[in-house]
């Protein structure tokens, strides 16, 4: 109803004169937000083999659509969830022989004492320079 958002515009004080024609322009652009959002959401839950849209949907839809992602942003979905992904330096590696099955965690601290060793020398090279 455009008259229940003018009165919550007035009542948020967003500007001194709020006129019935940007009240109808902001109502047509937030019904294409709900309309964008609920059809990718409404997509994500389909691809889970779900029937009902849960804020998790909500939120992976968001999460992978390039165009939302930098609206919502600063907004945090409760019951939602994180974004599925594993850091590298996280991930089981290989050692020894392909048909082997000793797995071993990769060394974070190594890691970064290489980059710390190539920050130097980079660092050396411009001093010499």
């Amino acid at each position: 109803n455009c008259y229940s958002l003018r009165r919550r515009m007035r009542a948020s004080r967003v500007g001194r004169f709020i006129r019935p024609a940007s009240v109808v322009d902001l109502g047509a652009v937030m019904e294409y937000l709900l309309a964008e959002v609920l059809e990718l959401a409404g997509n994500c839950a389909r691809d889970n083999k779900r029937k009902v849209i849960k804020p998790r949907h909500v939120m992976m839809a968001v999460e992978m659509d390039d165009e939302l992602k930098p609206l919502f942003s600063d907004v945090i979905m409760p019951g939602s969830g994180v974004v599925p992904g594993v850091h590298t330096c996280l991930m089981w590696k290989r050692v020894g022989a392909l048909n082997s099955f000793l797995y071993t965690r990769m060394d974070l601290g190594s890691d970064i004492q290489e980059q710390a060793r190539q920050g130097l020398s980079k660092t050396q090279v411009g001093a010499k320079e």
